[in-house]
């Protein structure tokens, strides 16, 4: 199928995914309405720089008077939001296949799909798993030849034991969480002939990495790295090929834009990026706002794949908090934590540098918290950093903005700071 082909079915998947939603959520068509004028006429194609762009608040208002489920058999799903702004949403059946399908395949160009016997440098569930739930998960990661390791906190004994892993397992690929790749590499390097096993591949995933950081993870590890793009809400949206001129983007599932303040469209410069979910008839992703800024291709990408070119993605680099003793966390821990708590609504996390043990951890709520409520958020978070981080929970009304405008996850610096509403 070529590009060209791929492109019809993606328009064409939005002007039904637009007819749907606008028949089956009111507060979409209002929304359309309120600022088109009008509804569409999705009879003939629609142009999405017509329609208006869906927000994470907007998805938030939609999950609160959505039904229950919105479709048969839909259930619902939870993203911390590394923009510190958690939501819910509803995937289907038919999204998830889409989604584990459009994985594999991504996978497949790094010599990672299901079967290839990998190891994941990953993240732990936030919630508590019942013993079933345990068992079918580790079940299943046999079947797909996939074990994993829970590097949310790394220190020199944790990347010690997961080299230990791969050492035993001896995989063909690796796969992790950028952040934490770039930690156990730096400490293989330091640690001299104690990796006995090389990789053929590895992926990073949930963060961006520059060319030294590559450089570093190739060699210490072993294999080609290759850089992949996603959020919770759509799994893969982006992948490199061995070109690594870019993200392919995954256009028989997600319609990808990259548009300027305006909402219109933008090449070869950075704008936003809005997804539509072309499968997912649970929620409405229609021209939702993931908070990444990205560069698309005008070009097609040399390895011949019929799939757009996203160049770059910008502002996807998360920081690594450190724990008194030097523990080092990844600040993809917060979002991991925070979608258990239905009652944030935002949160921003304060840090001294010249004090690891102390933490002021900001958070917004349009409900009543309860104490209890309180108490279960900190001993979630000290179930993760440990009792030697005193973490000081505070409800705030308003959060600090960086001079980009963009509101971190974690502030450091507070003198280079303005509070917003």
């Amino acid at each position: 199928m070529s590009l060209e082909e791929i492109q019809r079915l993606a328009w064409e998947g939005f002007r039904n995914r637009v007819r749907e939603a606008v028949g089956s959520s009111p507060l979409f068509a209002e929304k359309v309405r309120q600022h088109c004028g009008m509804l569409p006429d999705c009879t003939r194609m629609v142009d999405p720089a017509r329609l208006p762009v869906w927000t994470k608040d907007d998805l938030r208002q939609w999950y609160a008077t959505a039904p229950v489920p919105p479709v048969p058999g839909a259930w619902v799903h939870a993203t911390g939001g590394t923009s510190g702004m958690p939501c819910r949403f509803y995937v289907t059946r038919e999204s998830y296949e889409w989604r584990m399908a459009v994985s594999d395949r991504g996978y497949r160009w790094a010599g990672a799909e299901e079967g290839v016997r990998s190891v994941y440098v990953w993240g732990a569930p936030a919630a508590r798993l019942s013993p079933a739930v345990r068992f079918r998960r580790a079940l299943i990661n046999r079947i797909q030849n996939r074990w994993f390791y829970n590097a949310m906190v790394l220190d020199a004994e944790r990347c010690e034991a997961c080299v230990d892993l791969i050492n035993r397992v001896r995989p063909a690929a690796l796969v992790g969480y950028a952040g934490c790749l770039v930690t156990l590499a730096d400490h293989v390097v330091s640690h001299p002939g104690c990796l006995t096993h090389r990789v053929r591949s590895i992926i990073t995933a949930a963060e961006g990495i520059d060319g030294n950081q590559v450089a570093r993870l190739s060699a210490a590890l072993g294999g080609m790295v290759y850089q992949s793009y996603g959020s919770r809400e759509f799994m893969l949206i982006g992948m490199e090929c061995r070109a690594h001129g870019g993200y392919h983007l995954s256009s028989d599932n997600l319609l990808v834009e990259v548009v300027d303040e305006a909402g219109r469209p933008c090449v070869e410069q950075a704008g936003r990026i809005l997804v539509t979910d072309l499968h997912n008839a649970a929620t409405p992703f229609i021209r939702y706002e993931t908070g990444d800024v990205g560069v698309m291709s005008a070009e097609p990408c040399p390895c011949g794949l019929p799939f757009p070119l996203l160049r770059r993605v910008d502002g996807r680099v998360q920081d690594l908090l450190t724990l008194p003793g030097g523990k080092q966390v990844s600040a993809l821990l917060l979002p991991h934590v925070m979608k258990e708590h239905r009652w944030v609504n935002a949160y921003q996390l304060e840090v001294m540098e010249d004090d690891p043990s102390r933490w002021i951890l900001n958070v917004m709520s349009d409900t009543d918290v309860t104490e209890a409520a309180r108490i279960a958020l900190v001993a979630n978070m000290h179930r993760w950093v440990g009792e030697t981080v005193a973490i000081n929970l505070r409800r705030v009304d308003r959060l600090v903005r960086a001079p980009n405008g963009k509101t971190p996850v974690v502030v450091r610096e507070r003198r280079i700071v303005e509070r917003i509403k």
